[in-house]
């Protein structure tokens, strides 16, 4: 996979696998199924394992020779230039609940970098997509983010309240309901994907992984926006925090998470 039109041919898999996989996940929701605890004490069905199944088994017959990184079964020659990342259902406490607001993720990295993402809402029945250097889409139009520079006038989005006490930066939360226009809840991907659009200024999420941040790295930055760790490194997605939005919503971020009290 050296150019663009093979990059292409990934998104266009990638796109294949999640009509799959809808079938799958809809089967599913709002349907009956067995809830388990993981180590780190997050939720997993049936769903969420069968999904990352099927994705797992298209991408080795597809791409052989290409890592895998997932949520619900580790990693697969993760040191290979070519590395997949897969997040079955991001937000599977929501799909328990039955809200809609869940989403399934995909994302090609080369050499740890994220050059193709796909982000689908199985349940709404959206999906977008990015490839670096072509732009972010949804149904037939690029995103864009949004243009609000002003704090005090953006809408923010966060991850919930419990994250932001898990990762030690219920500060940085205070902050932003003092300094900002409006701030509410849109967790996980969904929220990013607001961004991406546009819908929200700025999503501020304080723990997640490297399966839920690849795909939304590369769908924010072709947006025309920023992703940047509360820390300040665009590059890496192992910290576990993130902020998507305009470059100058995320500074004004930046500097309430160095602020006094801003990660405590």
């Amino acid at each position: 996979m050296k150019d663009t039109m093979e990059l292409i041919e990934a998104r266009d898999r990638a796109l294949e696998y999640m009509m799959e996989t809808r079938s799958e996940v809809m089967q599913w929701f709002r349907g009956d199924f067995t809830v388990e605890e993981k180590a780190d004490r997050s939720p997993v069905t049936q769903a969420d394992r069968k999904v990352e199944e099927i994705l797992r088994t298209r991408i080795g017959r597809d791409f052989p020779g290409h890592g895998i990184i997932g949520e619900e079964f580790g990693e697969e020659n993760p040191d290979a230039d070519w590395v997949w990342t897969i997040d079955p259902i991001d937000g599977t406490l929501s799909f328990i609940q039955g809200l809609p607001l869940f989403a399934s993720l995909i994302a090609l990295l080369h050499r740890g970098e994220p050059v193709m993402g796909v982000v689908a809402l199985p349940a709404l029945g959206e999906t977008a997509w990015a490839v670096k250097g072509m732009g972010a889409h949804e149904s037939g139009r690029r995103l864009k983010v949004s243009p609000v520079k002003s704090l005090s006038k953006a809408v923010v989005g966060t991850g919930d309240r419990y994250c932001f006490r898990r990762q030690k930066s219920l500060g940085l939360l205070k902050h932003l309901e003092r300094e900002a226009g409006l701030v509410r809840t849109y967790p996980d991907a969904f929220g990013h994907l607001m961004a991406a659009r546009g819908a929200i200024d700025l999503m501020v999420d304080p723990l997640a992984y490297v399966w839920d941040y690849a795909p939304l790295k590369v769908l924010i930055e072709e947006a025309g926006g920023t992703f940047q760790n509360f820390t300040g490194r665009k590059a890496s997605l192992s910290e576990g925090t993130a902020l998507t939005g305009n470059r100058e919503l995320v500074r004004a971020v930046r500097k309430l998470c160095a602020a006094p009290g801003g990660r405590r």
